[in-house]
């Protein structure tokens, strides 16, 4: 089984529309099937990886969006997929404000 975070940008409109897809990272979870029914939990640290936020639609001209990619092998050697869209976005900087105590006097 193994996971990968995928960045694909898509620039362009209507007939000349341009997607481009970049793997980021890729990791092997487990060596071997997983047990029917078993839970195999991921935690996956971004803070390595050199990402930007989510973009969608910009202009109409231009998209940037991010995917985890799941692949799963069973005994037999079918292959599952799996794709699912995550959303990135940029924490606004907390304001500091000023103590109760500067404020009256």
């Amino acid at each position: 089984m193994e996971i990968a975070l995928i960045k694909r940008e898509t620039t362009g409109s209507g007939p000349n529309l341009y997607n481009e897809s970049q793997t980021l990272t890729k990791f092997e979870i487990m060596d071997g099937a997983p047990v029917r029914g078993e839970s195999i939990p991921v935690r996956l640290f971004l803070g390595g990886f050199d990402l930007t936020p989510t973009y969608r639609n910009v202009h109409g001209k231009f998209s940037l969006k991010y995917y985890l990619n799941l692949v799963l092998v069973d005994e037999e050697d079918r292959r599952y997929f799996k794709q699912q869209e995550i959303t990135l976005w940029r924490k606004a900087p907390s304001k500091k404000t000023k103590p109760a105590t500067e404020l009256s006097e």
